[in-house]
């Protein structure tokens, strides 16, 4: 990520793909000298280097030389940057590393905390915070309370402090240059579920690839089996996919007989363990979908076994019905 310093104040800014600095409300930084211009000068990410562009009346200053209108300046480590004439602190450039999606520190010293896919922060079993990125390519904030998009500029709280979550621009048409990871072929995560007869205990394993995570018997995984009856339900009534399994959250909780804060708390110690018990070279899938006031299992591969019987085999992906099994809960 790139850095800027005020060498007056000490305060740190982070570059957004495209960074306006000026007078204006719109401004990403707000200039308070006298002379500097409503919309004063401009940072660009090229996809390779930062330009600097100025827009002033009252000029721009790079290494103390005024800069044309007309130019674009590529910056460097070290520089430092003058808005106006009258800019008698300058911003000093830290880093010029590429945009990149993170949480910015707000009222504390704290580093900032750059995004990979999948987070759990902070790391480890008294994770507070899971944030990932979805296969749309939005950002999905996931915590005890509940889930939601997170929107560039959302705050979010974790170990007593707040930060800023700030997302990169696309440079390039691809979701992994906005993610700041090279285009792959991920392989695709099928979900198993064994159930028993009485239906007490449930076993979860999850395949990836060649690569299986066995995730034991837990409350939650109940709640997601749920979910996935009710997505392979839908599936054998009618063929529109995207209407397929929905459920308000209030009702899911009530076919539970929990509490909706309680299947919220479920519903990220689902994702939670998902994410400790894949290795950092994996894809942590969306186990759960949202929509206002609803949730849906993932677009994900999935077969549930109760006692010896299988009771369905789905994969959202397929152009025709689902395989339809032994038994299934629309019999």
């Amino acid at each position: 990520m790139a850095i800027l310093k005020n060498r007056a104040t000490q305060r740190k800014i982070h570059l957004r793909t495209l960074h306006v600095f000026g007078r204006g409300r719109s401004s990403d930084t707000l200039l308070e000298n006298p002379d500097a211009s409503q919309l004063h000068a401009s940072i660009r990410w090229t996809g390779s280097t930062w330009e600097l562009h100025d827009h002033s009346r009252n000029g721009t200053l790079l290494d103390g030389e005024l800069l044309s209108h007309s130019g674009a300046f590529a910056l460097r480590v070290g520089s430092t940057i003058g808005f106006g004439r009258d800019d008698g602190s300058g911003w000093v450039v830290e880093d010029l590393a590429a945009p990149a999606n993170l949480l910015w520190p707000l009222g504390h010293d704290s580093a900032p905390v750059p995004l990979e896919r999948s987070n759990l922060l902070p790391q480890g079993q008294h994770a507070e915070v899971s944030i990932h990125c979805a296969e749309q390519g939005r950002w999905i904030c996931t915590t005890p309370q509940g889930s939601w998009v997170l929107e560039d500029g959302d705050e979010v709280r974790f170990s007593n402090q707040a930060w800023c979550f700030l997302a990169a621009q696309e440079v390039t048409s691809t979701m992994e240059s906005m993610v700041g990871a090279a285009p792959c072929i991920r392989p695709r995560t099928s979900l198993h579920f064994n159930v028993s007869l009485d239906e007490e205990h449930v076993r979860l394993q999850v395949q990836e690839g060649d690569r299986q995570f066995d995730l034991g018997e837990r409350t939650h995984h109940y709640a997601l089996l749920t979910l996935a009856r009710l997505r392979w339900a839908d599936a054998q009534r009618h063929r529109d996919s995207q209407a397929h399994g929905w459920v308000e959250l209030e009702r899911l909780a009530k076919m539970l007989g929990v509490e909706p804060g309680h299947l919220n708390i479920q519903i990220f110690r689902m994702r939670k363990q998902l994410a400790l018990a894949m290795p950092g070279d994996s894809h942590v899938p969306e186990l759960i979908e949202r929509r206002r006031g609803s949730l849906r299992f993932g677009c994900l591969r999935f077969s549930i076994t109760r006692g010896t019987q299988r009771e369905a085999d789905f994969d959202p992906l397929a152009l025709n019905s689902p395989i339809h099994a032994e038994e299934s809960l629309a019999a």
